[in-house]
């Protein structure tokens, strides 16, 4: 009786992951420093020393549906995305305009060879800042802080101002990753000298899967991955604590009450993140999904290697601020490519811009001076982000631990009525019949 169920579960299951890893593969295509061949020497050797770093990546698919990924940093990490439905169309860079700095300049440096490239959507997601703060309290509460902290035990370094190094830059066409490496000798004080890196490690998807190191987030075509990772750094406090300021924009094509929001998303199942059974959603578009871009994370960062369950910490985040076009945030997004993809429409009523701040720490895990290492996962994507379901693993022993004690007690309950009835069967016997049988004796 309670198989049937169990094996329906397991099938629909099984249908559903079959459907969901049917999904259209894309071919990516890399380019470092794309198109500055075409200018002469010195412009590509100053882009190259001065840490202004562009990596162009094409992810194209047999149905035309094709998005163009810039990573760059200039003015500061930055992931532009952009969805095309022509086939022909390529991103063309502009170094002379790049290199400028200049915010009427560098707007149009990046733009399509093709005059009509049908551009479907277009989002970017900038890291602006990266705050240290001294938590004293041990409260992990970036909030907390900000209301009680005073200035002297906060550490806040524009990205705008790191210098990231083309000798790290390491890029492998093959596999679609690179990293992007600051010493932190560009964020200190004069005279200090201290060790250490901070940086952000991209792999850019083709297909679906889901990551061997935790937290084994799930990841679709759509999307490129990153690791955010500050190691053997010498903090400026001994409780440091460190955090991210975060700017995503999106353009559509409606307007710009269509606001972006964060959706936390729990499950009953942490098989893939030990202890983890929450993930984060910063939609660009939540009213349809399908056409939206996507900041995705789970809550977990580590402190040390290897990650586990033992070296994991926590990660929140602020709720989400509107980026106003005179305050300093707004300067440092003109800072950026941004200005160069978005031109004008950068700060016209149809795009939408958000800030939040995400942190690492939980209370009593030692601050980050314990291990001096913070290591986070996220990734972004345009579509649908993709969310783990339970496995067929799961529901089988789920199904095996409520299945298993219902079909006990289904069984001795028919065995214990069979065997009540077969005792009333074999002892049974005519009422008086004993007497009878004695007294016929005795008159005989």
């Amino acid at each position: 009786m309670a198989a049937l169920p169990t094996m329906k579960v397991v099938i629909l299951a099984s249908i559903l992951t079959f459907v969901f890893c049917d999904i259209e593969k894309r071919n990516l295509k890399t380019w470092s420093w794309p198109d500055c061949e075409k200018y002469n020497e010195t412009i590509c050797n100053e882009a190259k020393q001065n840490g202004s770093i562009v990596i162009y990546v094409k992810a194209s698919s047999e149905s035309n549906d094709n998005l163009h990924y810039v990573f760059s940093t200039i003015g500061g990490p930055s992931v532009v995305v952009l969805r095309t439905t022509n086939v022909n169309a390529n991103l063309t860079f502009n170094w002379e305009k790049l290199l400028q700095y200049n915010n009427s300049l560098i707007d149009g440096a990046i733009t399509f060879s093709d005059p009509q490239p049908n551009i479907e959507y277009k989002f970017a997601v900038v890291f602006t800042r990266l705050l240290e703060y001294d938590d004293t309290d041990d409260s992990a509460d970036l909030d907390y802080c900000e209301k009680h902290l005073n200035l002297t035990s906060w550490n806040i370094r524009d990205f705008s101002l790191f210098h990231w190094s083309s000798d790290d830059l390491k890029v492998n066409a093959s596999t679609n990753t690179f990293v992007f490496n600051t010493t932190s000798d560009v964020m200190i004080k004069t005279n200090e000298t201290r060790n250490g890196s901070i940086s952000f490690a991209f792999s850019v998807k083709h297909d679906n899967g889901r990551t061997s190191d935790l937290p084994r987030m799930l990841y679709i075509a759509n999307e490129t991955m990153f690791d955010f990772v500050i190691a053997n750094y010498t903090p400026s406090f001994n409780n440091s604590r460190f955090a991210l300021e975060v700017a995503v924009v999106s353009l559509s094509n409606e307007a710009a009450s269509v606001d972006m929001s964060v959706d936390l998303t729990k499950s009953i199942d942490d098989e893939y993140t030990p202890g983890v059974f929450e993930i984060i959603d910063w939609l660009t578009n939540p009213k349809q999904s399908h056409i939206s871009g996507f900041f995705q994370w789970k809550p977990v960062s580590y402190i040390s290697l290897p990650r586990g369950r033992n070296t994991a910490t926590k990660v929140e985040h602020s709720d989400l601020k509107n980026v106003d076009k005179s305050s300093s945030s707004a300067k440092l997004l003109n800072n950026t490519v941004l200005l160069a993809v978005f031109n004008e429409s950068l700060w016209n009523g149809k795009t939408v811009k958000r800030m939040a701040n995400i942190s690492f720490g939980l209370p009593k895990d030692g601050f980050y001076i314990k291990n001096n290492y913070t290591a986070w996962t996220a990734a972004i994507g345009y579509g649908t982000p993709p969310a783990d379901s339970i496995s067929i693993t799961v529901i089988i022993t789920i199904s095996a631990g409520l299945g298993l004690p219902v079909l006990i007690i289904i069984v001795g309950g028919i065995y214990s009525f069979i065997r009540k009835m077969r005792k009333r069967s074999s002892g049974y016997e005519p009422i008086n019949a004993g007497s009878i049988n004695r007294n016929y004796t005795q008159v005989n």
